[in-house]
């Protein structure tokens, strides 16, 4: 379906309640103008909401859908032969209530890559394959790194766990509540209990903190 807003602003009304999960295509700017093709979920982390949703809260999260859009991608930009970045998105921007697991999969940074066809045919094939259950991977929440975690991104890609949100060190700096890391498990499909940490990728008075909170918690704790 096609909406007549942006998707950031969409509210449940806007989705058919039989749906199981939700992929928006989009597309993707970045102050740096960074070719790129990304994906994440949704989430206002802070009391910060500019862009859709509401704050200090985050959506529904499969990180199976995640994880085959990003190989997916992955494997289209290869097949074409093209120089562009594939890379998973901290959580940000809304919508952040709607009642089924939400994916972004953008097409960025300007009208270039915006107008590409083989881009847009890439992102297309690659919402195909994600919502084709394939696998069940362990599933994770990421913690630290930038925005664009090349970590994180590797692991969701290439290594044995499927990330769901993932909580950048801005996020940190900028307040995010332990109700809301708690949320980003509580979300998350299936039973998440693992927090894979950037370990250098977050000041250690924020490393220590987090680090207390999820051990209060009973989270698994993997550093990367």
């Amino acid at each position: 379906m096609v909406l007549d807003k942006l998707g950031i602003f969409t509210d449940p009304n806007d989705i058919p309640s039989d749906v199981a999960a939700t992929i928006f295509v989009s597309k993707h700017v970045s102050s740096s103008g960074r070719a790129a093709l990304t994906v994440h979920t949704t989430g206002n982390l802070t009391k910060e909401a500019k862009f859709g949703g509401n704050p200090q809260e985050v959506s529904h999260v499969d990180p199976s859908i995640i994880r085959r859009a990003l190989r997916a991608l992955k494997a289209g930009v290869a097949q074409a032969e093209v120089q562009i970045e594939v890379t998973m998105e901290a959580t940000h921007h809304g919508p952040t209530n709607l009642s089924m697991p939400v994916c972004f999969v953008e097409i960025g940074s300007g009208e270039k890559e915006w107008t590409d066809p083989v881009l847009g045919e890439i992102a297309a094939n690659s919402v195909m394959s994600a919502v084709n259950a394939e696998e069940t991977p362990p599933t994770a929440v990421g913690f630290g790194g930038t925005h664009y975690s090349a970590k994180h991104t590797r692991i969701c890609m290439e290594g044995d766990y499927a990330i769901g949100h993932l909580v950048s060190s801005h996020s940190f700096e900028s307040g995010v509540s332990e109700r809301v890391i708690t949320d980003t498990f509580r979300k998350t499909t299936g039973s998440c209990n693992t927090a894979i940490v950037d370990w250098k990728g977050l000041h250690s008075n924020d490393r220590r903190r987090l680090i207390a909170s999820l051990e209060a918690g009973g989270r698994e704790i993997v550093r990367c």
